[in-house]
């Protein structure tokens, strides 16, 4: 079984979608520490032709170390502001109407937390995409180790045999540990799908850009856009990990 797993994201992008696509299990990791100006509570989309940040307050927390399931949303316009902007970069895209009103119910629902408002954006945005992937949480499983203890752990937890990360964990994974453990670790390989924008392409913005903008081809370009790097210890061992798992196919 291939598990893969992230922290709960504002209004992610494609990479995490394909990464979930890929794999047979998807872990939520909502029990590592919060970090300010972080995707945890930020994302980017396009207006025009110039990208802009839409950013989540939270209120400052008198522990420190505090975790992204236990980092409370601040309250005040920001929420009437994200959907003003929406509004105003999407409005006009072809498919706009066909998402906005579930979106905007979303994010004008008054979370308590910024783990439950990204959990309730990735389910339906999961949806839309077709994407049905099994959903775990860390909290569930006692998982509380950090970086590669963090991945073994994850993977004991769930009987997995295979761990996928994208390049970005590329400072922590150390994948000589995780083969000790009987972990074989892989690659998300991943090419950014080109679209029409109806502006000059910007590359790596949320998932929403790329729904209002091709509706309902939006999830096999996500499938399209990654594949699992062929593993060394799988190839040795006549195994191919370039392929979706039959639970996607």
């Amino acid at each position: 079984m291939i598990l893969t797993g992230h922290q709960p994201v504002y209004l992610p992008g494609i990479i995490l979608f394909n990464k979930i696509a890929l794999c047979d299990r998807f872990m939520y990791v909502g029990h590592v520490q919060f970090s300010r100006k972080s995707w945890q509570q930020r994302n980017r989309i396009a207006i025009g032709d110039r990208e802009f940040f839409l950013s989540v307050p939270v209120r400052k927390s008198e522990r420190f170390g505090q975790s992204i399931d236990e980092t409370e949303i601040e309250p005040g316009p920001w929420r009437r502001k994200h959907l003003g902007s929406i509004r105003q970069a999407y409005g006009k895209r072809p498919y706009f109407l066909n998402y906005f009103a579930e979106i905007e119910a979303i994010i004008d629902h008054p979370w308590r937390t910024l783990g439950e408002l990204n959990r309730a954006l990735l389910a339906q945005f999961l949806k839309w995409l077709g994407i049905a992937t099994p959903i775990v949480e860390s909290r569930d499983y006692g998982i509380s180790a950090h970086k590669t203890d963090m991945l073994i752990q994850m993977c004991r937890a769930l009987c997995a045999d295979r761990y996928l990360s994208n390049e970005g964990a590329r400072a922590y994974v150390q994948e000589d540990r995780l083969a000790a453990a009987g972990i074989v670790h892989c690659w998300q390989e991943f090419e950014h799908p080109i679209y029409n924008q109806g502006a000059p392409f910007i590359p790596n913005l949320s998932i929403i850009d790329l729904l209002f903008n091709v509706g309902p081809e939006a999830g096999d370009i996500v499938r399209r856009a990654g594949w699992i790097r062929p593993c060394a210890l799988a190839a040795a061992d006549g195994g191919s990990t370039g392929r979706l798992p039959s639970s996607v196919i």
